[in-house]
């Protein structure tokens, strides 16, 4: 059951019963799928490390641009804050970092989904 979002205490949110973390190693991409139904709407919260270069990517592989390039992906955000997602879909994440990175995400349902 993951926590419903619930914004009575300002700026203050429950801990959420639906979380992953991850280790990141240089360059390797790991994915999550959302549970729940695509008629589900959740909000994630992501965290990271302060020094961490994640790049976070909606349905699709994260990458990562080398040294020198320009790309451009969609729905492939470096260290998004909050997004919506939907049970179902699958988030993917990769740093370019020689050190590796780790970043945490918590859902929260949003109520009436």
């Amino acid at each position: 059951m993951t926590t419903l979002y619930n914004s009575n205490y300002q700026e203050t949110v429950p801990f959420s019963d639906t979380c992953k973390q991850f280790g990141l190693a240089a360059n390797t991409a790991q994915s999550w799928t959302i549970p729940g139904t695509p008629e589900q709407y959740y909000q994630a919260t992501f965290g990271y490390n302060a020094t961490s270069n994640v790049f976070v990517c909606l349905n699709s592989a994260a990458t990562a641009p080398g040294g020198g390039a320009n790309t451009s992906q969609p729905y492939n955000e470096m260290r998004p804050k909050k997004r919506y997602v939907r049970g179902g879909d699958t988030l993917s994440f990769i740093t370019p970092d020689s050190t590796g990175g780790y970043i945490g995400v918590s859902l929260r349902q949003i109520q009436g989904s």
